[in-house]
């Protein structure tokens, strides 16, 4: 389609939809030199080719507005910018990947093609929502045409969304014909389904003695360094490092009130109820705001019964006037009054259009209009809208709207709870008759409204609520501080951490694997900057960290690298710890099996041998595909030595994970004739799961991708 064509050349700002596919981004070369400074380092290699800081920071950037114009805030969290970062440096590497695929393949998506998925025959489910008609649902592909049409004359936030969007659309498609082919390629021979058949359907009905390795005491095993060491050497492939990973020991010191905390706070708290309890309706308000702490504000819409807190409920049925007295509940005092009860709708449907202007809250910075053109513009939408049908209001809205969430919604907000919107708003959608469109000012701009609907009027109270939070003074932080600077300087070695531990009565956490991906470490939930401290070059295992803050200032933390491992084999001293239970058992093993054979002499079957060995008999029946035997346990070596056993004949001791086996093979069930469709289809799912998780993992092996975040964020 040449429109897309022409809007391709225009998609400067090419950044991904959260949740919805697999997003690539285009890359640049990295350039600047290499001088060892940590902002010049790439934020990823891949096929050896660096992955630009300054391209992904600009990614972080651009992908922070997308998240602003999905979720309506602006407003991030720690662990929200952590997020959109591991979203970013997924899709750079991602694309850094397949596009090497691409390139090998030739692999592309014509115009004509994508054009398929605005306005042709197979429209793809973003495009759909953000076209369909808010009552009815319908889609309307004219509409769609008609925005291709005037894309030119698009504000630069439209142009940047609508890049966005095709963007989606056009990797999602790359992506499915990728994992179309390698789909496609997949075969299974006869051959290998009768082999599946038989693994899994053949039934070896087989009767078994075994010696545990729990019969012999590990105190009466000793190994040497050599025998640790061959151990080491037979399983080395079993130590391997697939990322880097860290051990830590730390002490928490949080920070909490003290008595002296509780007792002011209480004082504060009797002082404010007997002025709370004769605060009228008028002064409220001024009153909470004054006095309750941050993040409990006034709440003056009215509410039902069921989402009163437990200890208000009994407010519900009282006089006007009625208090509950103070209590305290996860370190917050809270009061209540009982304000005013009315008869009320519990929710309520509307659409709106918002016309904000300069200086009013969350208004874009784009929004020049004084409130008197404010006011202009929005009577001049109710002159437009009044009277006319849903589908009018959407398209006005879509055109005018200063909303973000109109680009999703087109103004229908849908059913909110009453009282959820701003007073004005809501007296509207409350007093005005149903189809009605009505105009509200509010803090935030002025608001054309259409009335839709309200459900059934129910009692509610409007109940004042001041909340006191008992926080930690300033004297109880620097003295919690003090210990744990105390702490710190008393423990300049690992030597001494845990004798400093059990001395001062504190509580030692363990944090082992830590991942360079971890955000949160057990006990703190915003534990990325220790994480960066256990990988970082300057920090070597037995480092004790200085003081450092958690969670905004609530935990104050110290700890002590324990270990650190990078990506590649563990050597014998990292694991000689971890092995030497496996190398006892190996001499356990030993022992056992010169017992059986010893046992063996002179007997013709297992019950003859169990009876030698006060041991009991089982029978049970495993195909070759079994995993475990029945209360035995994993045991891939015995049932693969049974799968090879001859019918009728005693085995010779088999050195299993629980023990040493003896076993015979009584008797075999054939496999039934295979039904080879069934098989392949079981098969073919098994693969298509297998590479769902595998692909991109085996790309990226493949790639020696090398994830240099820890450094970064």
């Amino acid at each position: 389609m040449a429109t897309i064509g022409k809007i391709r050349k225009h998609s400067g700002l090419l950044i991904g939809l959260v949740g919805l596919a697999i997003v690539a981004f285009v890359l640049q070369d990295y350039l600047g030199s290499r001088n060892g400074n940590r902002e010049l380092e790439p934020i990823a290699e891949v096929y050896g080719e660096d992955l630009s800081y300054n391209d992904f920071l600009q990614r972080v950037e651009d992908h922070k507005i997308l998240y602003t114009l999905i979720n309506n805030s602006n407003e991030f969290s720690s662990s929200d910018l952590f997020k959109i970062n591991n979203e970013v440096y997924d899709m750079m590497v991602k694309n850094a990947l397949m596009e090497e695929e691409y390139d090998e393949l030739g692999l592309a998506v014509s115009d004509a093609e994508l054009a398929e998925f605005f306005t042709g025959k197979f429209v793809h489910p973003l495009v759909q929502r953000l076209f369909s008609d808010p009552n009815t649902g319908a889609f309307n592909v004219s509409q769609v045409q008609m925005y291709i049409d005037d894309y030119e004359n698009k504000p630069a936030e439209e142009k940047m969304r609508w890049n966005m969007i095709e963007r989606v659309i056009l990797e999602e498609r790359r992506t499915q014909k990728y994992v179309s082919l390698v789909t496609k390629g997949y075969y299974m021979p006869k051959a290998f389904l009768d082999r599946d058949n038989v693994s899994k359907n053949k039934k070896y009905v087989t009767t078994y003695t075994v010696l545990p390795y729990a019969t012999i005491d590990d105190s009466k095993i000793t190994v040497t360094d050599e025998e640790l060491e061959k151990y080491y050497e037979d399983h080395k492939y079993e130590y391997y490092y697939e990322e880097p990973v860290a051990a830590l020991d730390y002490v928490i010191f949080n920070v909490k009130p003290s008595k002296t905390d509780y007792s002011k706070a209480q004082t504060q708290v009797d002082s404010l109820f007997s002025v709370f309890k004769g605060t009228n309706n008028e002064g409220m308000g001024s009153f909470i705001g004054a006095y309750s702490s941050a993040g409990f504000l006034w709440d003056s819409s009215y509410v039902r019964r069921d989402v009163l807190p437990v200890k208000a409920d009994s407010l519900f049925n009282s006089p006007i006037g009625s208090v509950v007295q103070p209590y305290m509940e996860n370190d917050v005092y809270a009061m209540h009054k009982l304000m005013d009860r009315k008869v009320l709708p519990d929710s309520l449907k509307s659409a709106h259009i918002l016309v904000s202007y300069k200086g009013a809250p969350n208004a874009a910075q784009t929004v020049t209009r004084t409130k008197a053109q404010a006011k202009q513009k929005a009577d001049s939408l109710l002159a437009v809208v009044n009277g006319k049908d849903s589908a009018n209001f959407a398209e006005v809205a879509k055109k005018n709207s200063d909303d973000p969430s109109v680009k999703t919604n087109a103004g229908f907000a849908g059913w909110i709870i009453e009282g959820s919107f701003p007073k004005k708003y809501n007296d509207v959608c409350v007093e005005s008759a149903l189809g009605s469109c009505q105009i509200a000012e509010t803090d935030f701009g002025y608001f054309v409204i259409r009335v839709m609907d309200r459900t059934k009027p129910i009692d509610k109270i409007k109940m004042a609520t001041l909340s006191i939070m008992v926080e930690p003074s300033r004297a109880t932080t620097d003295s919690i501080y003090s210990n744990a600077i105390g702490f710190a300087t008393e423990t300049p070695t690992f030597w001494v951490f845990d004798k400093n531990v059990a001395a001062k009565g504190l509580n030692k956490s363990v944090a082992n694997p830590v991942r360079t991906s971890d955000f949160t470490i057990p006990g703190i939930n915003e534990g990325r900057s220790l994480v960066q401290w256990a990988f970082a070059e300057t920090t070597c295992a037995g480092m004790i960290s200085t003081v450092m803050s958690f969670d905004e200032d609530s935990k104050y933390v110290v700890a002590v690298l324990r270990d650190v491992h990078q990506k590649g084999q563990a050597s014998f001293e990292d694991v000689k710890l971890f092995i030497t239970p496996f190398a006892k058992k190996e001499k356990k093993a030993q022992q056992l099996t010169e017992k059986m054979n010893g046992a063996l002499k002179g007997v013709s079957s297992v019950s003859q041998l169990a009876s030698k060995l006060s041991t009991e008999v089982d029978t049970f029946d495993v195909s070759f595909s079994s995993l475990s035997l029945p209360g035995g346990g994993n045991e891939p070596e015995v049932i693969a030595a049974i799968a090879a056993a001859k019918k009728g004949v005693i085995s010779k001791p088999v050195k299993g994970e629980m023990g040493v086996y003896v076993f015979t093979v009584t008797s075999i069930v054939e496999a039934p004739k295979a039904d080879y469709k069934m098989l392949a289809g079981q098969k073919n799912n098994e693969f298509q799961a297998k590479m769902n998780k595998q692909l991109f993992k085996s790309l990226e092996d493949a790639a020696e991708v090398k994830d240099n975040r820890v450094m970064k964020y």
